[in-house]
């Protein structure tokens, strides 16, 4: 089953029948769904958990990234009228994430409910813990009542990995947006200051999460860079970044819990920094030179590379020529997993989806079945 080949992953076992796969679901369009399960979503709005579970075994879900499957809790939107942009129960604007809505971000800023600093001198003082107060005690409590949700939503279906989504880089951005975060960032000694009140938060968060029952892995979160490259140069991040990346990672380390570090954007330049600092696994996008990750990390899990831009463009010859690229640099690995960088999106259609998915699946059987003649 799906949930045991993701617990196998985890623990270091070597695969058998297929590459593990861990993909984004949440995003894939009402039509689609619809389409692949025969359960109209919006419509059937009772049925959402059951519509995802199934979504899951068709694309062979074996590891889940956080949160766990949808179900009807969920705040659920009908896009059909052609908006992208609504307002949730609480009055706040959203944009079109599937059939839900991604809260919707002011340069970057994903936590508009924190007031945003007026000054350079405003940012440099700010206080997370005022508005991030929670002891590792409170944490732990609400992460256990989270991953008991999660892996309810998921069944035997497949794993959900929590996931920390402001390891440390990623607070100033989602808190101040990003020009801010790069006037701040410039004033390099205040700005250490700024960066351990944040680095104390995600040390609570991540000890609390070490210290919920039966986690298997966690996912740390950092977007480092853009398409182009990181946005200040590799030096800074190793002043004022990755030095903290030890101290947030150690209680996770020390409870034996894998980790699997996560970022969006080219971080080619940041690759063997992120595993000296004691990742265990590295999900990325297609700007990554996965030749070089394979080569150099064979013992690392290596999740991603696919592009998901290929997949959504087209056309049926080019989606082939992309997985096959992907899957036979990644089959070389033995901890290596299928993932559509950037999630599966609703703007890909279902041809395309369905032509992916039979690629994808007969392939990882043909390179699976290679790589244990020749070990």
């Amino acid at each position: 089953m799906s949930l045991e080949m993701g617990l196998s992953l985890l623990r270091g076992q070597r695969r058998h029948g297929r590459l593990p796969v861990m993909e984004h679901l949440s995003g894939i369009s009402c039509e689609v769904i619809t389409h692949l399960t025969q359960i109209n979503p919006v419509m059937e709005r009772h049925r959402v958990n059951e519509a995802f579970g199934r979504l899951a075994e068709i694309f062979d879900v074996d590891l889940l990234w956080g949160g766990g499957l949808p179900d009807c809790t969920r705040e659920i939107y009908d896009w059909s009228d052609g908006q992208t942009v609504k307002k949730n129960a609480r009055g706040e604007d959203v944009v079109q994430w599937g059939i839900f809505g991604a809260a919707h971000q002011e340069d970057g800023r994903h936590f508009t409910h924190v007031p945003k600093p007026d000054s350079i001198e405003a940012a440099l003082a700010f206080d997370p813990s005022v508005y991030f107060p929670k002891t590792v005690e409170q944490y732990r409590e609400q992460f256990t009542a989270d991953y008991q949700r999660m892996r309810q939503n998921c069944g035997k279906t497949c794993l959900p990995i929590p996931h920390h989504y402001t390891t440390a880089f990623h607070w100033p951005l989602a808190n101040f947006g990003f020009e801010l975060l790069c006037e701040a960032g410039m004033e390099e000694d205040r700005f250490d200051q700024l960066m351990e009140r944040f680095v104390e938060i995600s040390t609570r968060i991540t000890t609390a999460w070490s210290q919920v029952p039966d986690v298997a892995g966690f996912i740390l979160h950092d977007d480092l860079a853009m398409t182009g490259g990181p946005i200040f140069a590799p030096d800074w991040y190793r002043q004022h970044i990755f030095k903290h990346y030890p101290r947030i990672f150690e209680p996770l380390k020390q409870a034996g819990i894998p980790i699997i570090f996560t970022s969006d954007g080219n971080i080619n330049a940041f690759v063997d920094d992120i595993f000296a600092a004691g990742a265990d696994g590295l999900n990325f996008e297609y700007m990554v030179d996965l030749s070089y990750l394979v080569e150099n990390y064979p013992e690392k899990i290596l999740i991603g590379n696919m592009n998901s831009h290929i997949i959504a463009a087209g056309p049926l010859d080019r989606i082939t020529d992309e997985v096959n690229r992907c899957l036979s640099i990644g089959a070389q690995s033995p901890h290596f997993v299928v993932n559509i960088g950037g999630q599966i999106t609703h703007d890909i259609p279902i041809d395309h989806l369905e032509h992916y998915l039979k690629v994808r699946k007969q392939l990882s059987e043909q390179l699976t079945s290679q790589t244990s003649h020749t070990t």
